[in-house]
């Protein structure tokens, strides 16, 4: 099997809520439309002055042969 990933990053606005936010629809979008394994998913955030929280996630998958 072949190993990828994919990368997700996300600016979220102030006062963002965390219940449905639209990045969450956006990655089970995503992860619909792939028929491979999940192997690990890591996330990461920073506070972005003026701005927000900027998202990171990475999710390591791998595609049948």
């Amino acid at each position: 099997m072949q190993t990828r990933v994919k990368v997700f990053t996300f600016v979220s606005g102030h006062g963002e809520t965390v219940i449905e936010p639209p990045h969450e629809d956006h990655l089970n979008q995503w992860l619909a439309g792939v028929n491979g394994q999940l192997v690990q998913v890591s996330q990461s955030e920073s506070e972005r002055p003026g701005m927000g929280h900027h998202v990171t996630v990475c999710v390591w998958y791998e595609l049948p042969e």
